[in-house]
């Protein structure tokens, strides 16, 4: 049913396929999708068609959708030996030799063990003919991986300041040339010093590691959605991505209708007026305990201090808002593309939105659809992950660690070593938490204890940074 989806898709007659006329809503298949393949190999690990009582579960399911598309991003199959293959099954954590564990990761995706460790004795199977790439010299993986920021790298509000595991993969994923792009909602404009704070950890990490001046090329954050684009230099900083001109990402994306290089000034702020009416309102006649404020890209509803909005106003207010811009322009909505999603403790409504981020990306950085891999944990449809269906393969995850063996997963397909000593992982610990200093920061840190402290003080909603007694400091 998908392939026969995707070829009527494909042929653009506009004649509906079976799947479209039994799922009305169903969406794009940017990859073929293996779903009996990712069936099997879960249920052989979990045994979900042995049990009596209990059907299958929505997070059983989106466990196994996750497989069939980490499987599809796949340009070469490696067959598995059975001495492997059971090796796996069983949980064994012996590390398999490289050339054959393309597909030693299955049975682990959903697996919550901390099996990534070896001995001295493990790495005596390396092998040096880099069994993760193709012939043709590609990682044998997605070529570009986003990824939101909050509950996706790093829990919801927090900074990278722990999960040593998560920072290795990115770091290994880096080094094997995948490009590492982070597209989150939060959007201090270019004021880079704000991003770095809630990233500064993985920085670190990077530095440490000595990255090439190459490989920090291949990490990017967008803020904002896809407003505002950065790289990490050879000084393991983020700096602005030059925005016009030869090279220029707008001016390099401005043929795409949604580009934000054909967004107006006009447009802008007509969505932001009516936009901050619908929170007003919402804020009014659900007498929530929350502000408003105002970006120059966003309008926003967060809580007011020690107070907590409930999801359900959360929600409530994300689909009047939805409802009253699509009102604009006679119904057609707002000229510009937006997104209004509950963040889990808040409402945003952004100009742009993460389908406009990834687009953007890809073509700037001549990406096919196919090749880029989408993590997320906002996939309702008052979430922020959503609209990124449209143009890339997605994973819908719901926490850090469900990223992290995600990741750990997308290695061990591919062949390429994942493993790191307890050594490794107590030192990533203390770089990623601040207690090895590895470089000087734009951001004044100061101590360890601050930096333990951090999120406390820097307002992740509007990115001031906050001083001991309370107030506020401009950074």
């Amino acid at each position: 049913l998908i392939e026969e989806h995707r070829m009527i898709m494909n042929e653009e007659s506009g004649r509906p396929s079976r799947l479209k006329q039994l799922v009305p809503t169903v969406g794009t298949f940017h990859t073929p999708l293996p779903l009996r393949q990712a069936f099997e190999l879960y249920n052989e690990k979990h045994h979900l068609t042995k049990r009596k009582h209990i059907q299958i579960s929505f997070n059983e399911l989106r466990h196994i959708l996750n497989l069939a598309q980490v499987l599809a991003m796949r340009k070469v199959e490696v067959e598995i030996p059975d001495r492997v293959q059971q090796n796996w099954l069983h949980g064994s954590s012996v590390r398999m030799p490289s050339a054959v564990t393309s597909d030693n990761s299955t049975a682990n995706l959903t697996n919550s063990d901390d099996s990534d460790t070896h001995s001295n004795h493990d790495q005596e199977h390396d092998h040096s003919d880099h069994p993760y790439l193709t012939s043709g010299g590609e990682f044998n993986g997605p070529k570009m991986i986003t990824f939101d920021g909050d509950q996706t790298l790093y829990t919801d509000g927090a900074n990278f300041d722990s999960n040593p595991r998560l920072a290795s993969y990115l770091c290994q994923m880096l080094k094997h040339g995948v490009i590492i792009a982070v597209v989150t909602a939060a959007g201090y404009e270019y004021n880079v010093d704000k991003y770095e704070f809630r990233l500064s950890g993985l920085l670190n990490y990077f530095k440490a590691k000595k990255l090439t001046a190459e490989e920090c090329e291949r990490f990017l954050l967008f803020g904002g959605e896809c407003n505002y684009l950065l790289h990490l230099g050879s000084d393991f900083h983020l700096h602005p991505v030059k925005e016009y001109g030869a090279g220029g990402w707008l001016t390099a994306t401005k043929f795409l209708r949604d580009s934000p290089a054909n967004w107006t000034d006009e447009d802008i702020n007509d969505l932001l007026d009516v936009a901050e009416a619908a929170v007003n309102e919402s804020v009014e006649d659900l007498q929530l305990r929350g502000r408003v404020i105002r970006k120059k890209r966003a309008i926003g509803l967060i809580p007011q201090a020690n107070q907590v909005l409930t999801r359900e106003a959360l929600d409530d207010t994300v689909l009047r808002c939805q409802s009253q811009l699509q009102t604009m322009n006679h119904g057609t909505g707002p000229n510009v593309p937006f997104c209004a999603f509950n963040g889990g403790r808040d409402v945003w409504v952004d100009v742009g939105n993460k389908r406009v981020g990834v687009e953007v990306l890809g073509s700037y950085l001549g990406v096919d659809a196919s090749e880029v891999l989408h993590i997320g944990d906002q996939f309702l449809n008052t979430g922020n992950d959503y609209a990124a269906r449209d143009v890339c393969p997605c994973i819908w995850i719901t926490s850090p660690e469900e990223t992290t063996y995600i990741l750990k997963t997308i290695l061990r397909f591919a062949g390429a070593n994942y493993l790191i000593d307890e050594h490794e992982k107590e030192e990533a610990k203390k770089i990623l938490a601040g207690k090895i200093k590895t470089s000087s920061s734009n951001v004044d840190f100061g101590e360890v204890e601050r930096r333990a402290q951090a999120v406390q003080e820097m307002d992740v909603f509007t990115g001031e940074l906050l001083v001991r007694n309370n107030s506020l400091m401009k950074s």
